[in-house]
């Protein structure tokens, strides 16, 4: 059994994880575009202030010797034949039994009007370096963008000791969190620390004079040294467009992560896996997913038997001084049930959102204790209609819920560890 695998994110290592689980003796091929071991992408702002990429690696150097797994770094895949199962790269073909694919996903990097000049991005290494070797003689950085990545680059270089301007399209960052407050309270934040938060703002052209970019925006004019985008990302389906897989905005995948090719799995931030909270199939591009649908893959291509979780986003995050958790969906509905509480002297912040009685959504900021209650309630979709007020105060924990929801509780921990 020859065992394929294309990508080397988290996906990619939950795979080969998963493979292992069940079978130490086949052949794991492991292709990678990027010449580097398996890294943590979401932080790869560390990369900016630091010398090697030690600091961010996802699994240690002997990772992929341990597991006895054959690397190909620094090739790219040019097509594939589902047929004949073979993959053509830059300079040779590799012939699969089972495979998945694992591509991720590639920056968004918009065209601006009049600009010819670079305009980076910040998504892999090779990006994060090249940011990182301008930067000795820029001193005013354009962030476009106010998501996750837009907005903890913006973090970095302030206190890289950079003047930032923060370019948001939304009237808040992380708008897509689906929670005004809790951009309300960032955008507070980011302001506080320096930021220049620039909010429903577009950029709509940009000429360089010299070493200097001026970019001009619908309600204002700023001049900076560099532009940054960090517009988000799109499933790196290319090499799959013009063939007989299933792809919608990502590569579509049942919950044993099975594609509709016979064979062929995929997992990570290249798929969209069915969302319950929302009864569609979604692209969720965060880790955890990624780990969990590779892990579960790689469980299935080896003989095993393995359902994804349920997936919905997620996100844990630190913004200067404010931890944020979210989990489900926060964007309510008029049949929703919304509860929140905010101190804003203290910066905390609760919400809860409730339909039919199950909790479908929950956003803590600055108190974060008893996240991993609230993640499992979604997870298992409890009902919470007798303890909604106590949840929302944080006023419980696991030993006072009601006795039929701690056995829920505990049986899909068994069934995670089994």
């Amino acid at each position: 059994m020859r065992y394929v695998i294309i990508g080397n994110g988290a996906a990619a290592i939950g795979a080969v994880e998963g493979i292992r689980s069940n079978d130490n003796e086949s052949e794991i091929i492991l292709i990678s575009k990027e010449d580097y071991n398996s890294y943590s992408k979401p932080q790869l702002y560390k990369m900016l202030n630091q010398d090697n990429i030690e600091g961010i690696l996802y699994r240690n150097k002997e990772f992929y010797s341990d597991n006895n797994v054959s690397t190909i770094f620094g090739k790219n895949l040019k097509s594939v034949d589902f047929n004949k199962k073979i993959l053509s790269l830059d300079d040779e073909n590799i012939k699969y039994d089972k495979l998945l694919i694992a591509t991720g996903a590639k920056a968004n990097v918009p065209q601006i009007k009049g600009f010819d000049g670079q305009i980076y991005s910040f998504t892999n290494i090779e990006e994060a370096l090249s940011l990182k070797q301008s930067l000795s003689n820029k001193n005013k950085i354009a962030v476009l963008g106010g998501g996750l990545i837009g907005v903890k680059l913006s973090e970095y270089l302030i206190k890289m000791g950079k003047e930032v301007f923060l370019i948001v399209s939304s009237k808040g960052v992380l708008s897509s969190l689906g929670d005004e407050k809790i951009s309300e309270i960032l955008n507070n934040e980011i302001m506080e620390n320096g930021i220049n938060l620039l909010l429903s703002s577009k950029v709509l052209s940009a000429k360089k004079e010299g070493s200097k970019i001026e970019l001009k925006l619908d309600k204002d004019k700023i001049t900076c040294d560099a532009i940054v985008s960090c517009k988000g990302v799109s499933p790196e389906v290319s090499p799959f467009e013009k063939t007989e897989l299933e792809i919608n905005r990502g590569i579509k995948v049942d919950d044993h992560m099975r594609t509709n090719i016979e064979d062929v799995f995929a997992a990570g931030d290249v798929t969209e896996v069915y969302n319950y909270l929302e009864d569609s199939y979604c692209n969720i591009p965060i880790l955890p997913n990624a780990y969990s649908g590779g892990h579960c893959a790689g469980i299935n291509m080896s003989g095993g038997e393995s359902k994804i979780d349920t997936v919905y986003p997620m996100n844990s995050l630190q913004i200067f001084n404010v931890q944020i958790i979210t989990m489900g969906l926060l964007n309510s509905t008029e049949k929703d049930e919304v509860l929140s509480f905010l101190d804003s002297e203290k910066k905390v912040y609760r919400k809860l959102v409730i339909r039919n009685g199950k909790l479908i959504g929950a956003a803590l900021l600055g108190d974060i204790d008893r996240a991993g209650i609230l993640n499992n309630i979604i997870r298992n979709n409890l009902d919470i209609s007798s303890v909604k007020e106590e949840l929302l105060y944080n006023k419980i924990n696991f030993y006072v819920l009601p006795k039929d929801m701690r056995e829920d509780i505990v049986k899909s921990y068994t069934e995670v560890i089994k």
